[in-house]
């Protein structure tokens, strides 16, 4: 039974939309009189006065952020609007392209073998209505409480994926059992995937880089990225494979095949799954043409002793990002001497040891990194650890790595810095080495080597880091105006520390210099970040001390620390 609308004759059309609905008769329920009213509203609304070019332009957008969920969830979101919008959703096969397979949302029937699989239904519906569309794909094969089943969960997914590997550009894989692992690679590795662009492999956590092998070893290394077999290479079984990620699933490195990769990362390998130097130069010289980012962490073969000089370094002409984290400085010295980077603009360096130690270990390394803790000398993948510093390190960037003079964004990460004693440092006729301590003074000359540097980030500085910062150039006078800023000439600086006090102190000598200074070097973007814990505590300082942010840089930002930045 319909209800008709008291509206006056002279109500405006607009206004007639929204009229209310009188109240109901007996015969009509409230709830459907209601929906009614809202439908009215709805249909009124200016978006479906627009063409559905621009509504399927709209859609395109919502799936263009860079985290995969959200763009799994606006696409269901869209399509379930209403029936026009569902229509318009179901037309755009890019809308569908993104697709997520987990283990955690089996079902089971009175204990038996899985039989369904919420994720990898809604991932068949995806490709579905994908239509050609390419696919990116992620994996997420964990342990659950009932893992009993996870072996033929996996099996079951990945015999449906080979179905759609023809068509997937983007594959990421994790797990955390060497069964599933193995079963992966061996539908990989039967696979052929011609339109594969970027191929993801993380198992196990990062703590495995401090463990002597896989235990048991696995009967089937990762034949997928050296190539099925000598007679058919990797760079014909994958031909348009730019961008590869490999993390503690081992790799056979002397069958290495794949060439023209523009991106390619080696993390958290066991010590007899590491590639040693002169593989890794294979792999890199192969590639060095197209590489433009690398990054390798808890991966490199250890030296017992610094390796010689004698041969003459690798050029890698295109790279531009480079990331290296490790367990002694030892190991990025080494890629340091074979390699150079004559366009290198962003370096990551990290000293992986400590975080991962004091996560895994906190009641061993919660009073900080004793030489005399037998956790220590019990791993062997931490010698030689020389007092966990990276002094020499340091002292190679600012006298030795001709790279280090087109850096411009720097990250360095939980380094340690001892007292320098190498014959370079001694030598410098530095004026800092009169009023400041060596660290100091050796920090200061590395940042200044480093004279594109516009963008640093430092996470976990000790004070000499802080205390280089606002240092004065060589001779300059407090009266200079012109020479006179702190050194480097940054634009942007990103502050990470678990002790607010150390921000603080910079906030004080960056407020000093720039009071003496009269302004003319003022940041164009700071971020400090902290503990949630100590974030209240240090803007309270912040207020108390008048410290003006907007004095310091034009713009700033004050946030808790959730392990990376802002921006």
């Amino acid at each position: 039974m319909q209800t008709a609308l008291s509206v006056p004759n002279n109500t405006p059309l607009a206004m007639a939309q929204h009229a209310e609905v009188p109240a109901s008769t007996d015969d009509t329920p409230l709830s459907i009189v209601n929906r009614a009213s809202k439908l009215q509203h709805v249909r009124g609304s200016p978006i479906n006065a627009l063409p559905e070019e621009i509504i399927l332009h709209i859609f395109k957008l919502g799936v263009s952020c860079r985290n995969s969920q959200k763009r799994i969830d606006f696409a269901v979101l869209a399509s379930h609007v209403c029936s026009s919008w569902r229509n318009i959703a179901f037309s755009c096969s890019s809308l569908w392209a993104d697709i997520t397979i987990t283990t955690d949302n089996m079902h089971h029937v009175d204990g038996e073998l899985p039989i369904k699989n919420a994720s990898l239904l809604r991932a068949k519906e995806f490709a579905l209505r994908s239509g050609v569309f390419p696919l990116s794909v992620r994996l997420k094969l964990f342990r659950t409480p009932n893992s009993v089943y996870i072996q033929q969960d996996a099996d079951m997914i990945m015999n449906w994926l080979c179905q759609v590997l023809p068509r997937v550009k983007y594959l990421s894989v994790r797990c955390d059992t060497l069964q599933v692992a193995r079963l992966v690679m061996e539908y990989l590795h039967a696979t052929p995937m011609r339109t594969l662009e970027t191929y993801k492999m993380k198992y196990g956590p990062t703590v495995l880089c401090f463990r002597q092998s896989l235990l048991p070893p696995p009967p089937i290394r990762f034949l997928f990225l050296a190539g099925q077999n000598e007679e058919q290479p990797a760079v014909d079984f994958l031909p348009k494979l730019t961008r590869v990620e490999v993390s503690g699933f081992p790799v056979p490195w002397s069958q290495w095949s794949l060439t023209r990769l523009t991106s390619l990362s080696i993390n958290f390998m066991t010590m007899h799954d590491r590639p040693s130097i002169g593989l890794l130069k294979y792999i890199l010289t192969i590639n060095r043409e197209t590489l433009e980012k690398f990054e390798i962490q808890g991966a490199i073969q250890q030296y017992e002793i610094p390796p010689g000089t004698d041969d003459l370094p690798t050029k890698l002409p295109r790279l531009t990002d480079l990331t290296l984290g490790y367990l002694s400085q030892w190991e990025a010295i080494t890629f340091f001497l074979h390699f150079e980077a004559p366009a290198l603009k962003h370096l990551r360096l990290c000293d992986i040891s400590r975080p991962i130690l004091a996560h895994y270990w906190p009641q061993d390394f919660k009073d900080g990194f004793n030489l005399s803790n037998p956790s220590l000398h019990n791993m062997r993948a931490l010698q030689p650890f020389e007092k966990f510093s990276s002094t020499t390190l340091l002292e190679i960037l600012a006298f030795e790595w001709a790279s280090t003079l087109t850096i411009e964004t720097l990250t360095l990460e939980h380094l340690i810095v001892r007292l320098p004693s190498s014959d370079r440092f001694l030598e410098i006729n530095h004026p800092s080495k009169q009023f400041h301590d060596t660290s100091v003074a050796l920090v200061y000359h590395m940042l200044k080597t480093c004279s594109r540097l516009r963008r640093l980030a430092l996470i976990n500085p000790e004070d000499c880091f802080i205390h280089a910062l606002s240092m004065y150039p060589d001779g300059a006078d407090a009266d200079d105006t012109e020479n006179s800023g702190p050194t480097p000439m940054l634009t942007h600086l990103y502050l990470a520390s678990l002790c607010p006090e150390r921000l603080l102190l910079f906030l004080k000598q960056r407020t000093e210099n720039l009071a003496m200074e009269r302004g003319p070097h003022v940041l164009d973007y700071l971020e400090l970040a902290t503990e949630p814990q100590d974030l209240g505590y240090l803007l309270r300082t912040i207020v108390s001390n008048h410290i003006d942010m907007n004095r310091l840089a034009k713009s700033s930002l004050v946030a808790r620390w959730q392990g990376s930045f802002s921006t």
